[in-house]
């Protein structure tokens, strides 16, 4: 057991939290596709939409237990920004082995970004969840990594999860499903000519094309050419409350450059109906030199190819949600 597990040993319980479940109707992939790719045009040289076959993701670069990206869709926001803002709450761990009293899918796959678990790994860090569980809970198959930075070297650190270590802290945006083929919308953009990140740019068109409606992705992104620029959180982090996101930016996180090929994993809303949603979260990772973490945008957008495969969630979950006033 280490330090952090004595010092925190509880794990909250998600079915014993606040749960709103918001039912989504999701418009064809074919309007979609339609609706965002105008708005993808300002933001980059060359830009695509389509309704594609899901191309399978258990071989590389994507590495999923999951061909595919169907059945049962659902997106989870789970905690919020307040935890980490203006300090961290390290009350705030997580199982995702809970996901299975919320929904009912067999097998469950989960993809996504989240704080690493804490207890576990002794210092904050970046997780990138790869999961496969089955409703019963007896068989959890995990390609999870965690990232942070060598204090040292300023070098990015990884730890791969093992099967058992299903905790997270903090907050997760997190997309399931069953892992069946299907179809997907299948984007593709290069050489960036905006100042838009390729997933604020997704969701930002998203916005603007269906207003107040909610349309959540959840999927897979693939950096092919070009560095993605991610951050991870620093060993020795502030000890005082901050007072901003600013102040987390210039206190807490390094910034990185990961080189490709690439993969960041998680989901884009285009509307929050007052439920304190993340509108984009993605982590990355990469399988050849193990570098990873939050991303943010491109360093080389005169090289950049972005190619992203999403499905459309059905339901929204909003989980522990906390209010910022609290």
């Amino acid at each position: 057991m280490t330090a952090a597990e004595i010092l925190f040993p509880g794990t909250l319980h998600m079915n014993e939290l606040s749960v709103v479940r918001v039912d989504l109707t999701a418009p064809p992939l074919s309007r979609i596709a339609e609706a965002i790719l105008p708005e993808l045009s300002k933001n980059f040289e060359r830009a695509s939409a389509e309704v594609v076959q899901c191309p399978n993701l258990t071989l590389s670069p994507f590495n999923l237990f999951s061909e595919g990206l169907s059945g049962d869709e659902n997106v989870f926001d789970i905690g919020d920004l307040v935890n980490v803002v203006p300090a961290m709450k390290r009350e705030k761990i997580y199982d995702m082995k809970d996901l299975k009293k919320i929904i009912a899918s067999d097998p469950l796959h989960v993809i996504g970004p989240c704080a690493g678990p804490y207890p576990s790994i002794g210092v904050d860090s970046e997780n990138v969840v790869r999961v496969k569980m089955t409703a019963a809970g007896d068989c959890i198959e995990n390609r999870s990594k965690t990232f942070t930075m060598n204090e040292s070297t300023g070098e990015c650190v990884h730890v791969s999860m093992p099967d058992d270590e299903t905790r997270f802290s903090l907050m997760a945006n997190f997309f399931t499903c069953n892992g069946q083929t299907g179809k997907v919308l299948k984007i593709v953009c290069e050489v960036r000519k905006g100042p838009l990140s390729f997933t604020a740019c997704v969701q930002e068109a998203l916005a603007k094309s269906f207003g107040s409606e909610i349309i959540a992705l959840g999927g897979v992104m693939f950096v092919e050419k070009g560095k993605a620029k991610v951050h991870v959180f620093k060993p020795n982090l502030a000890k005082k409350p901050l007072q901003s996101e600013q102040d987390f930016e210039k206190i807490m996180i390094h910034f990185i450059e990961v080189t490709p090929p690439s993969v960041g994993l998680g989901c884009i809303v285009s509307y929050d109906p007052g439920l304190n949603l993340r509108p984009h979260h993605f982590h990355m990772y990469t399988d050849h030199n193990n570098q990873g973490g939050h991303y943010h945008n491109d360093t080389e957008p005169e090289t950049i190819k972005y190619t992203g495969y999403f499905s459309v969630a059905k339901n929204l979950f909003k989980v522990d949600q906390t209010h910022c006033d609290a």
